[in-house]
């Protein structure tokens, strides 16, 4: 571990000033797509909408985010890895941004078809930047500390998700119950001059010394595929044959069942049953945010160490008993204290499922694979709202806490399934292993 931390100590500021703006990115696409789950009890009172619409509504708001990814990652590394895949993303972001500002106007949000219209498409735009953002952060750290870098990274999404309340609560307590839409205004402002420095930083001359600095430092450098010329053909279909993606991908699927069913229920659960206000239970409902972002940093970095598989494992076991024990968070402490727990593992395995498909992904396909991974996700938070909706429903309706703790119950489950699926898939091959490079980074500099 202490040769670790002087590796990290080491990384090149090149890779540290990707980091920070891949995380500010993330943040961003964090925040767009959690405000409409913070604002669920707002909006289903604005539109009238029962158990089972509001599923259908965020579900269909949400599966959105599952059409672009493999087609959008395609077309990304098809573009270029490395300082290229920069180029892609600003417009991506930019517009993605740019659709959520235009959904905050009132005269356009209160309309549910002008409402429902903007926030698809600003999901679409969301779920394509999502794997095209991870091979981003991938393609500027060595393969031996992709598990920290992608940790490090993804520390953003409980961040925008923390934010996404507070923006929620802010817009609620200064404009009203009828302000709810003034909480989507924020994102642009801030993705306008960070866009704008990234596709100025990223050049071919940085990645170049990034790359040989890596290797000075007995390394692994990402593998980039140059020019067209050079990608080999049917990278989609090696990447849907190679078991360690696509039996991580279905776990990535049950994962977002349960995370996604958190972020729909729990606001509406403070409401409606613990008795909190809109503005209250909007921010009360992104508490595990706060220890979402040590885990995020722990598992990850713990996963370069011990494997992918074995941490997703015990992560999954974890998330499972930890929604399970929301059937006991029946007041304000309680909801706090499980949530603490829940938090630690919730936002911690995104980048372990990233790091394995990018540890697995042929030659050139890495944002291909993580398209995968992201498609599987946004599958299972898709059918999430659903799937909770009628849970809900059949439990007795909003002010019934018998339906959410049949919601909590199936969450637990699909967590559980999540975790045990990992053990067929064989254990990877560590031939790259931390202590083997700190070893080499070592006696270089002794050299």
């Amino acid at each position: 571990m202490k040769n670790a931390l002087r590796g990290l100590k080491q990384a090149h500021r090149y890779s540290w000033v990707s980091l920070i703006v891949c995380w500010l990115i993330w943040v961003l696409n964090a925040y767009d797509r959690e405000i409409v789950l913070r604002l669920g009890p707002s909006i289903s009172e604005t539109f009238n909408l029962s158990p089972d619409a509001w599923g259908v509504m965020a579900a269909l708001i949400m599966i959105s985010l599952a059409i672009l990814p493999i087609p959008g990652s395609a077309m990304s590394d098809k573009f270029g890895g490395g300082h290229k895949r920069a180029k892609f993303q600003v417009p991506l972001i930019i517009g993605v941004t740019a659709m959520s500002f235009i959904s905050g106007f009132k005269f356009i949000s209160h309309n549910i078809v002008s409402f429902f219209a903007l926030r698809v498409g600003v999901n679409l735009g969301s779920g394509w930047a999502e794997p095209v953002g991870v091979s981003n952060t991938a393609e500027w750290w060595p393969k031996e500390r992709r598990g920290f870098a992608l940790g490090v990274h993804h520390t953003g999404y409980p961040i925008g998700s923390l934010l996404s309340g507070l923006g929620a609560a802010l817009a609620l307590t200064w404009f009203g119950s009828e302000g709810w839409s003034y909480a989507f205004f924020f994102t642009l402002v801030v993705a306008v001059p960070v866009m704008l420095f990234w596709v100025k930083y990223s050049t071919v001359d940085k990645i170049d010394e990034l790359y040989a600095d890596i290797e000075s430092k007995g390394l692994t450098p990402p593998e980039i595929i140059s020019s067209e010329d050079e990608r080999p053909k049917g990278l989609l279909k090696k990447v849907l044959a190679t078991p360690r993606i696509t039996v991580t991908a279905v776990t990535t699927m049950l994962t977002q069942i349960v995370y996604m069913g958190v972020n729909t229920v729990l606001p509406l659960y403070l409401y409606n049953v613990v008795g909190l206000s809109l503005a209250e239970s909007a921010a009360m409902s992104v508490v595990f945010a706060f220890t979402g972002i040590i885990g995020q940093v722990l598992w990850p970095t713990l996963s370069d160490f011990i494997g992918r598989k074995t941490t997703i494992i015990v992560c999954g076991v974890w998330m499972s008993v930890s929604v399970a024990c929301l059937y006991f968070a029946t007041n304000s402490l309680m909801v706090v204290i499980v949530q603490l727990a829940f938090g630690l593992v919730a936002n911690a395995v995104w980048p372990i499922y990233y790091a394995a498909a990018s540890d697995a992904a042929p030659e050139g396909a890495t944002s291909t694979a993580n398209g995968v991974i992201t498609t599987a996700m946004f599958i299972g938070g898709g059918l999430s709202p659903i799937i909770m909706g009628r849970l809900v429903g059949f439990g007795g309706g909003w002010e019934s806490p018998t339906g959410y703790i049949y919601t909590f119950l199936f969450m637990a489950g699909c967590a559980l399934i999540g975790a045990l699926i990992q053990l067929f898939v064989k254990q990877e091959k560590k031939a790259n292993s931390v202590a083997a490079a700190d070893s080499n980074s070592v006696e270089t500099e002794t050299v």
